[in-house]
């Protein structure tokens, strides 16, 4: 799970950083899930960003579904009294965690299988 917080619409730059030395050793074909958090109404850029640039070289894989938490300061604070949006991010959080399971085990079996030639193809193109 890959949490950004939305800094000046970006990603804060030690999440980019990790992102750089991070090498196929360590993320090749894991699932990732990106979880975007704003204190306001924003949250989109850093999803965007995550996907465009953070895994050329490390091969991480992005599942489809991502999160974006709004509001971040007033929402699921108090788990008795949930707001609709509260329920609404709850339950796709939930989702999503549940699909993030379904992802690693499928993508266990790719890197049990052993198809990559990291010696030839160490990096994205």
């Amino acid at each position: 799970v890959v949490i950004s917080p939305e800094w000046h619409g970006m990603v804060p730059s030690a999440l980019k950083n990790f992102f750089l030395l991070a090498t196929w050793r360590e993320l090749a074909d894991k699932p990732g899930l990106i979880v975007a958090v704003s204190s306001g109404l924003g949250g989109s850029y850093p999803v965007s960003e995550l996907r465009i640039s953070s895994t050329k070289n490390n091969r991480l894989c992005y599942m489809p579904d991502h999160l974006i938490i709004r509001d971040v300061e007033n929402v699921l604070l108090d788990p008795e009294k949930m707001s609709e949006t509260d329920k609404y991010l709850s339950g796709r959080i939930d989702h999503d965690l549940k699909l993030l399971l379904a992802y690693a085990e499928a993508l266990g079996k790719v890197r049990a299988a052993n198809l990559r030639d990291w010696e030839n193809y160490p990096n994205g193109m």
